[in-house]
């Protein structure tokens, strides 16, 4: 109620967060940070459906070798594989603090989520402060506060979310059909699957999601971090981030609608000059599609204040440039005559 009430603090908090992290965890041009040294980042800006903001990152490390490269010298130094195997195992947890073997399949099972009162909501404590905290007592207690916020914050419980990309009918809305990847099973060691060539974390909880320690503990919200090393899950991860990236909010049928309303406009402008030439109706169709769907967009009121008083849609280590409509536009209309026929062909079909 207060973020819907508040949209200009809920950003510009967002803002703060987003930068304390860059800065502090990644840190950025500013030497070797929680994972490593950063070469670069960039990280998209989502609203959840009740408008709050979050943020999908890709980060690169430096002196990380690509995918190949990497297969190809674990592969043939086993010990180059056990350091690269205890890295991501120091950095990834996907288990409670202290636990070293993984559940049984009966305590599987019969395992629940513990129920924790609104009052007890590990988020809303004051948290450890290592000056109040003596240095022997300080590791014990941080664990104990890591172990509440881990059931709270990154406890699995599936929902329609899980199974919204199933075909209605066909596949079983279960564990093993999970889309992020939680079914219930847990892995002794981390093992890498020689077909595939995917990193397969140790997991000793089957429903504590990935997170980092530390980023939990001075993030105190719900949070996922994975390894884009080797395989098929490596394509999957980038191809998951890159697509938040490029996606729209608009759903099918509206955008169906929109391309519906964009022909028939078209269609209308046209209706008392059948002579016109082809290409200048192909170009106003375009035009007319690419401002009915923009203007169709949905944003939170959050997303827009981001824009106003925070950090944008997204967070780059590097500029882009901004290619836009009306540019392209421009360069085709001073290539072509009325008929849509290239005024010199020697000129390239390529305007970058």
């Amino acid at each position: 109620m207060f973020i819907a009430k508040n949209p200009a603090v809920a950003a510009r908090f967002f803002d703060t967060v987003m930068e304390s992290f860059i800065q502090v965890i990644i840190r950025y041009g500013r030497g070797v940070g929680l994972l490593g040294r950063c070469d670069t980042y960039y990280g998209m800006v989502e609203a959840l459906g009740r408008g709050t903001l979050h943020c999908h990152m890709l980060i690169w490390l430096k002196g990380n070798p690509s995918p190949d490269m990497l297969w190809e010298q674990m592969h043939e130094d086993n010990e180059y594989k056990v350091n690269i195997l205890k890295w991501i195992e120091s950095i990834i947890r996907c288990e409670l603090p202290d636990m070293t073997v993984p559940l049984s399949s009966q305590e599987c099972v019969m395992l629940s989520k513990p129920r924790v009162r609104e009052k007890e909501d590990p988020r809303l404590q004051l948290g450890l402060m290592i000056d109040h905290s003596m240095p022997e007592t300080f590791a014990k207690d941080f664990r104990l506060f890591m172990t509440e916020l881990a059931i709270y914050c990154n406890w699995h419980t599936h929902s329609n979310t899980c199974w919204k990309h199933l075909k209605q009918g066909v596949d079983p809305k279960d564990d093993a059909h999970c889309c992020m990847r939680i079914d219930g099973l847990t892995r002794s060691m981390t093992e890498i699957d020689v077909n595939t060539q995917t990193i397969m974390l140790q997991r000793l909880h089957p429903w504590i999601n990935n997170f980092n320690d530390v980023v939990l503990f001075l993030l105190r919200c719900n949070m996922d971090i994975k390894f884009i090393g080797t395989g098929a899950a490596m394509k999957a991860l980038i191809y998951y981030v890159t697509d938040y990236i490029t996606k729209s909010s608009l759903p099918v049928h509206a955008g169906l609608s929109v391309l519906s309303y964009a022909i028939r406009s078209n269609e209308a402008r046209f209706v008392n000059d059948p002579s016109s030439p082809e290409a200048t109706r192909d170009r106003s169709l375009i035009t007319k599609t690419v401002n009915a769907i923009m203007a169709r967009q949905e944003l939170s009121h959050q997303q827009v204040m981001s824009y106003l008083v925070g950090g944008g849609n997204h967070y780059t280590s590097h500029k882009y440039k901004i290619l836009k409509w009306h540019e392209f536009d421009r360069y085709f209309r001073s290539i072509t005559d009325v008929n849509g026929i290239d005024k010199d062909p020697n000129i390239p079909s390529d305007p970058c």
